[in-house]
């Protein structure tokens, strides 16, 4: 079962020592001690939002300066702008550099900050080469105003549609969307880590959040409800939750990476070893 999957790998979110900003701190020591990057993978941006700012919390770094922050890639659909503080860890956005290592999907730490927040030097995870992040210039989406933006966002979280086909060590599963997740789309985010023992889970078990490629069966739950999996009996309905400098609140509204994503995570799922696991009530 899913239970016997994750087992003490699993973070619940209804008692406080294992709250969000917790869990993110404990994913941080586990990076440090292994050596190798703990990544967030959730169904929604705000949920990636969510965590990165736990992280930056962590990290120190107040509303006031994160608020003076340096506009990040706006194509990456992340509304948090950039503080250059040594030790942060980024995502880059861009393939500017192939073969210094600065491309799209990049992992790198900021080591020195060069001019305020616009401008800096980072390790690339991958190669440890240094790179300079620097702005760039672009039309928006709308084509009508020109942004400057650093082709980077904060890299301790992206959503599972955009970590389709990255192998990642380890890292946690936060299906933090209110409706259940696209078919396969737990199956996915699952088998995008290396390992078993480097794959955690943040909350519920929901049977909803694993459901197989294909055709609903007929005694298939597919609602969330009593008849859901859950270990969590006091983790209690989602409330509205609002990114503090957007006020984007999650819900049906906010972009739902799972709902458009079905045939993108058919192929993944279909040779998941994950999907052979029978889900039952423990």
């Amino acid at each position: 079962t899913l239970t016997d999957y994750f087992a003490d790998r699993r973070w619940p979110k209804h008692d406080h020592p294992h709250s969000l900003d917790k869990c993110v701190e404990r994913g941080i020591r586990i990076a440090e001690s292994s050596e190798k990057p703990f990544t967030w993978l959730t169904s929604t941006n705000a949920g990636a939002s969510e965590v990165c700012e736990a992280a930056l919390r962590l990290l120190k770094i107040t509303p006031e300066e994160l608020a003076q922050g340096f506009p990040c890639d706006f194509t990456a659909k992340s509304s948090l702008p950039i503080v250059a503080k040594p030790g942060v860890m980024i995502r880059l956005t861009r393939n500017l550099d192939k073969k210094n290592g600065f491309v799209n999907g990049a992992l790198a730490t900021i080591v020195e900050a060069l001019d305020g927040n616009r401008c800096f030097i980072a390790q690339l995870e991958s190669t440890k080469n240094y790179v300079l992040v620097h702005p760039l210039r672009e039309m928006d989406h709308q084509r009508t105003v020109m942004m400057d933006f650093l082709p980077c966002i904060y890299g301790y979280a992206t959503t599972i549609r955009r970590a389709q086909g990255a192998s990642l060590d380890q890292g946690c599963l936060y299906f933090d969307q209110w409706k259940h997740a696209g078919r396969g789309y737990g199956y996915v985010g699952a088998s995008r880590f290396k390992s078993r023992d480097g794959c955690y889970l943040y909350g519920r078990i929901r049977r909803t959040d694993f459901l197989p490629v294909g055709k609903p069966r007929e005694d298939e739950v597919i609602e969330r409800g009593m008849e859901s999996e859950s270990t969590d009996e006091d983790d209690g309905p989602q409330a509205n939750w609002g990114n503090a400098l957007t006020g984007r609140m999650r819900g049906y509204d906010d972009e739902d990476e799972s709902s458009d994503g079905e045939q993108e995570c058919d192929e993944y799922a279909k040779v998941n070893p994950l999907s052979l696991i029978h889900i039952s009530e423990p």
